[in-house]
């Protein structure tokens, strides 16, 4: 017990030191903390549903099946936030800058577009500095498709005493296959840049369905690929043939450029291993790849589910780009 209190106490002074000082969230607006920790993966798997195994449960079962997925088990209830939110929805009240909600319908001129969500509302957090708004992002909404057979989505927020701030965005499908569930896509953690009135993007963790892709900024990408996941059904030597003729025809394939990312990312590491040995010199791959990393992660993070797939592969094909340069530089070192 000692221990607990000790680390409780420790975690409030390192958030003195960034912030000045811990901030008083009004707890009505402050969310739900499981949401500043989430393995997305495993989330998915707790929320997914066999509606085979589903439809011959009774009532009883059916709401312990449900109790599986931490998303049914929430103590903060977003759904009244709508109506807690009004012009004097302060969530933070200080003398150097305020946090205040606001709300708005989402996408309120998509005019019945299926592939944009053109119901439902946006939920934005505002940084408000000598009664000004230096800035501004999306903390919660709700969309729901007119076309029943598409995707519901919802994201959930946490604001934390220590002024970080975590987002979870998830798409709700139709059973396909006899399955459905909840499936998170977009999960974020931002801070207060309290120097320059900014939120700042920290870390971007985004669930696929072959694997999970952790970026922090400004130079780490990272991915951990969910095994079993994705049949490909080619040969690398197609995927790669494919993935270089993917700019003349228009089309893009992030699933394609993770599995090519992935071979030369193996390739260069081998590759400067040889090139560290020849010239007797220490491990020179982590800061060729921070860099590599560091030069595409300019790329803007995505907002939306829909950003998800040309983010992926705007950043994959960058990577890929670094990667191909690399090994030739090397290639051409270890000739010499």
């Amino acid at each position: 017990m000692k221990l607990i209190h000790f680390f409780n106490a420790m975690l409030l002074i390192l958030s003195f030191f960034t912030y000045g000082h811990t901030l008083d969230i009004n707890p009505k607006y402050r969310g739900e903390p499981f949401f500043a920790k989430v393995d997305l993966y495993q989330l998915e798997q707790d929320c997914l549903r066999n509606e085979d195994e589903y439809q011959k449960l009774d009532k009883k079962e059916k709401v312990k099946y449900n109790s599986r997925c931490p998303l049914h088990n929430l103590k903060f209830d977003f759904k009244k936030l709508d109506d807690l939110i009004n012009d004097d929805s302060l969530v933070y009240n200080g003398n150097d800058f305020q946090l205040k909600l606001g709300i708005a319908l989402a996408n309120p001129d998509s005019k019945n577009q299926e592939y944009l969500p053109n119901l439902g509302r946006n939920i934005t957090l505002s940084l408000i500095n000598k009664n000004q708004v230096s800035d501004k992002l999306l903390l919660a909404n709700n969309a729901f498709s007119d076309n029943p057979d598409l995707w519901h989505g919802f994201q959930y927020y946490y604001i934390a005493p220590s002024g970080d701030i975590y987002t979870l965005s998830s798409i709700k499908s139709e059973p396909i296959e006899s399955q459905s569930g909840t499936f998170p896509r977009l999960w974020k953690h931002y801070n207060i840049d309290t120097s320059n009135m900014k939120f700042m993007l920290k870390e971007v963790l985004i669930g696929a369905p072959e694997a999970t892709y952790q970026i922090i900024y400004p130079n780490q990408f990272n991915t951990y690929f969910h095994e079993g996941a994705v049949e490909y059904g080619i040969t690398l030597e197609q995927s790669i043939e494919l993935f270089n003729q993917l700019p003349s025809t228009g089309f893009s394939d992030y699933s394609l450029g993770f599995r090519v990312y992935n071979y030369y990312q193996d390739q260069l590491k081998k590759k400067i291993k040889l090139l560290d040995n020849k010239k007797h010199q220490q491990e020179s791959f982590s800061l060729l790849n921070e860099n590599m990393n560091k030069a595409c992660l300019t790329t803007l993070a995505p907002i939306y589910e829909r950003d998800i797939d040309p983010y992926l592969n705007k950043v994959l094909t960058c990577l890929i780009e670094q990667q191909r340069q690399a090994i030739k530089h090397i290639e051409s070192e270890l000739a010499n």
